[in-house]
């Protein structure tokens, strides 16, 4: 009920973010967006003014950047964090749904760049793998996966089921602490 498809390489639909914003002053809004469109939700940025007229509308705007343990993942957050500045608020979200080694940001300097930033980092912890791969290939939500029988969702049984609430409350724990 309250999700909208955005296009990210057409301006007007981008522009609905912020006419739902201004509408709806009292709702957050979520924008999930895949990393490979860095770059044209920037360009809509700069050409718009967004970050301007965020302000003037006294709107607050928080960029999530999901890190993997990858390399890329790292650039993406130095690109983001060089273009950016103080000027937005940050939350970097340490995924370790695969791998929980992230020597790679560790040692490149950009997790202390970003808390220079006053960014604040979460993690989100390993996933037994078994569960994460039958949640992946039946295409299930985490909340599918932890309310639905086994027959439903990809043959989780009771105690892969329990795994997901497990993980699922340290998730919500790891939230709750931002105090969004």
């Amino acid at each position: 009920d309250y999700a909208s498809p955005i296009v990210v390489d057409q301006y007007d639909s981008l522009d609905t973010l912020a006419e739902t914003a201004n509408e709806n002053p009292e709702h957050r809004i979520l924008v999930d967006l895949a990393a490979q469109t860095h770059d044209s939700l920037v360009r809509w940025m700069d050409e718009s003014g967004v970050l301007e007229a965020a302000g003037d509308l006294g709107v607050t705007i928080t960029y999530w950047h999901v890190m993997d343990s990858g390399k890329d993942s790292v650039e993406l957050l130095k690109k983001l964090l060089d273009r950016f500045g103080s000027r937005l608020s940050y939350v970097v979200v340490l995924n370790q749904i695969r791998s929980e080694n992230f020597d790679i940001l560790n040692s490149s300097g950009e997790r202390e760049h970003a808390l220079a930033l006053h960014a604040r980092f979460v993690t989100l912890r390993r996933l037994h793998e078994t569960v994460i791969n039958k949640i992946d290939a039946g295409s299930t939500s985490f909340w599918a996966a932890k309310n639905k029988s086994s027959g439903d969702v990809g043959g989780l049984g009771i105690l892969e089921r329990q795994r997901v609430k497990v993980w699922l409350n340290h998730a919500y724990d790891q939230l709750d602490g931002l105090y969004l």
